[in-house]
């Protein structure tokens, strides 16, 4: 590693006593930018990961952060599209073995329905097509922007497609879904008991949901309980699990829905 400073030959000559030279005034060296910056992180990361006001404090400066780069304008979405996507592709396809795992040990693999919520650019999308040949998957986005991106991928069988709408009022009926899935997106959710409650409502007795979050980000389990609570759920009903795979798949948690059976 390379230190920007004086070359060796240009050092003022210096006389050896055994100790550290230090400034006439007995001070040492004052910290530089890149280690007052890393201690902010540190300091931050600290309170987002163990305190609730930080976390909460996190989640909004993620929504901020994700609505500038996803955003609702075009050039944004093309960042995100080109940069963001592909470096999250090692999740996707993560992502996408664990959706086909379930439904294969469901028996529900054959001319599934799937919904992916937040399905910004349609990575996952495509990703979970490749693994299920004959599964018909919608991909349900706020921003306009990033289905334009999304919509390549759209089949005109209608075996993949793509439609503007909210994760609180899906346009499906009752215990039509097999599975629902979602990937860095519970954290935008401002209303999430309430899409907790769309995603009971449209799931068939035997379907799940898998919902995908960062952990520095996400809901704590005393916070997920409440929102079970508030959606009409019983905490237990949606459970925490982690995420196998490489490194980044281990920076998110899983939230886990099961479908719930007729009345």
């Amino acid at each position: 590693m390379r230190f920007r400073g004086r070359g060796r030959d240009s050092a003022p000559a210096m006389a050896t006593t055994g100790l550290s030279a230090t400034p006439s005034g007995g001070r040492g060296p004052r910290p530089g930018k890149r280690t007052r910056l890393l201690s902010v992180f540190v300091v931050f990361g600290a309170l987002a990961a163990f305190t609730r006001p930080g976390r909460s404090m996190s989640r909004g400066l993620a929504r901020r952060l994700d609505a500038r780069v996803e955003g609702f304008a075009e050039p944004e979405s093309a960042a995100y599209a080109r940069l963001f996507a592909p470096f999250l592709g090692r999740l996707y396809r993560r992502v996408a073995e664990d959706v086909a795992v379930e439904l294969t040990s469901r028996g529900h693999s054959r001319k599934a329905t799937i919904v992916d919520l937040g399905c910004g650019t349609g990575e996952l999308v495509l990703a979970i097509s490749r693994r299920l040949l004959d599964a018909r998957i919608v991909g349900l986005d706020r921003s306009p922007s990033m289905l334009l991106w999304a919509h390549r991928h759209s089949t005109t069988d209608g075996r993949l497609r793509f439609m503007t709408g909210d994760a609180a009022v899906m346009p499906f009926a009752d215990g039509t879904v097999d599975l629902v899935v979602s990937t860095l997106s519970l954290h935008h959710w401002e209303e999430p008991a309430d899409v907790f409650a769309e995603i009971a409502r449209v799931l068939q007795p035997g379907g799940v949901a898998l919902i995908y979050d960062p952990k520095l980000v996400t809901f704590t389990d005393s916070e997920m309980a409440e929102i079970a609570r508030n959606a009409g759920l019983e905490p237990a009903d949606i459970s925490r699990e982690s995420v196998r795979g490489g490194l980044l798949s281990r920076l998110f948690v899983r939230f886990r829905l099961e479908g719930l059976p007729e009345e």
